[in-house]
């Protein structure tokens, strides 16, 4: 399995949108690996986790072609990481996904979309997917904690996150049948449910990437700094659910965490965890 990381902050990104902090300042003055965008990821080609505000941008940065996913996954209807609107430019007229003008749409390969129900009821974008639903291309299905479901190669496990419970917000295991990953955003500490789910079932995972918005800064009960990213780290290999090498990725960051990609590279080591970076590549 391949994982991209096509964007890696929290919602006002980093630097921030209207911020001019010392981290935002550090980060403006240090570029590169520190710049980070709203948080998104692609498995192989076709498999895409949230869609966010800057999902057209990623696919410019790292030649995404987005006409090839097929399944997308959402976290929950937060706008930093659900922004259903352009899904509609999948329309024919917009999107000529057989890359022929005179196509009908007919034929096009369908974007099946994937979240639970209370993120797709949300009003502010319910409207956008009724729409979408009648003109192009895209089905959404509602999903459920701890139910497992198919989609192409993958078996896809919805768990519950500790985050926005109005949402019902979800994060994933998924399998292609050689490996498994387990994506952790946005999350705190695993709730009950989930941790006794994964206690009873024992799947292994390959790779872990868990919420670290805090860095070394407080967070909230709703996102993880890496204090808490150790202590999941803990509770995941007490019950089985993690091998000797297992790579334990922190992502999902935010300037209150008081560190740059730079500084925070080496606390996160002293905990076994490597920190992710708009662009970055793993293969598992």
């Amino acid at each position: 399995m391949k994982l991209k990381y096509l964007g890696t902050a929290a919602a006002e990104g980093i630097p921030g949108i209207f911020c001019n902090c010392p981290v935002c300042k550090q980060t403006r003055a240090l570029g590169g690996k520190n710049y980070r965008s709203r948080a998104q990821a692609l498995i192989n080609d076709d498999l895409l986790l949230d869609f966010g505000p800057d999902s057209y941008w990623h696919a410019c940065r790292f030649d995404v072609d987005l006409t090839k996913i097929r399944t997308l996954l959402v976290t929950h209807a937060h706008e930093d990481h659900y922004t259903p609107a352009e899904l509609a430019y999948r329309e024919n007229g917009f999107g000529y996904l057989n890359g022929d003008f005179n196509d009908d749409d007919s034929d096009y390969p369908h974007l099946n979309v994937y979240l639970s129900g209370n993120s797709f009821a949300y009003a502010p974008v319910h409207f956008y997917e009724t729409q979408i639903q009648k003109k192009a291309p895209v089905d959404f299905h509602t999903v459920a904690a701890f139910v497992p479901f198919t989609a192409g190669q993958y078996t896809i496990t919805p768990l519950a996150a500790n985050h926005a419970p109005g949402f019902e917000a979800l994060i994933y295991s998924i399998s292609d049948g050689k490996s498994t990953l387990l994506y952790a955003h946005d999350t705190g500490i695993f709730p009950a449910e989930t941790m006794d789910y994964l206690q009873a079932t024992r799947p292994v995972f390959d790779f872990i990437s868990l919420d670290c918005t805090g860095m070394v800064g407080s967070c909230g009960s709703h996102h993880m700094n890496i204090r808490a990213n150790a202590v999941m780290k803990q509770k995941l290999t007490a019950i089985g659910c993690a091998h000797e090498k297992t790579v334990w990725c922190c992502n999902h960051f935010s300037h209150n965490g008081r560190r740059t990609y730079d500084t925070f590279v080496p606390v996160a080591a002293e905990h076994g965890f490597v920190v992710s970076y708009d662009g970055m590549e793993a293969e598992f």
